[in-house]
């Protein structure tokens, strides 16, 4: 009986996983490429157009959403905190231009979301001395701020922090990470 349940749930899962692949829908746009070599967030929403997973998935859920939340509250940081999220958001699209998801004729958007999660921890270990040496008074409270509640009880986020905090001397565990109490002090600002 076990063995046909875990075979009934692995049929489910392959099966939700494949249920949820897009064709591209626009053709490969140059101008997307170029949006995502200049680091410009409008690079995330023409994936979105190319491939319309949904607002629940990756791309606009994570990419563009902290993309440009990130490009708003960016003055709030002091250099350690700004050089921080600048390469973090470089690394991020970087890596998925190498990756070649945009040229793709489909994607999975459950494995792409699972491909930006793991690519967003690979930024941030590849950043960790960075990160540790940013990571502390306005740039924590800053920081806590730009991430929404519901994502920093995400697995995958404390997963992330406690991975490169580990990284820092001292080493930081995610008690460490909270805030002081100050995040007025961190406001979004228009970008032009």
């Amino acid at each position: 009986m076990t063995m046909y349940f875990m075979l009934f749930i692995s049929l489910c899962i392959i099966r939700f996983c494949e249920s949820h692949i897009v064709q591209a829908t626009q053709p490969i746009n140059q101008t997307c490429l170029n949006f995502g070599s200049d680091y410009d967030c409008q690079f995330y929403s023409c994936f979105e157009e190319r491939f319309p997973c949904g607002s629940k998935y990756w791309m606009l859920k994570w990419g563009h959403k902290y993309c440009t939340r990130t490009q708003k509250s960016l003055l709030n940081f002091d250099k350690n905190g700004q050089k921080l999220l600048q390469q973090i958001s470089n690394c991020l699209t970087n890596k998925l231009l190498k990756q070649r998801y945009y040229t793709l004729n489909k994607v999975n958007c459950e494995q792409l979301r699972l491909a930006g999660q793991r690519i967003l921890h690979e930024c941030y270990m590849l950043n960790s001395k960075l990160f540790c040496n940013a990571f502390q008074g306005k740039n924590r409270d800053c920081f806590f701020q730009l991430i929404d509640d519901d994502d920093r009880r995400d697995l995958t986020v404390i997963r992330t922090l406690t991975s490169v905090g580990q990284k820092c001397t001292p080493k930081k565990k995610l008690a460490d990470m909270r805030p002081s109490g100050k995040i007025n002090q961190c406001v979004l600002t228009p970008t032009l």
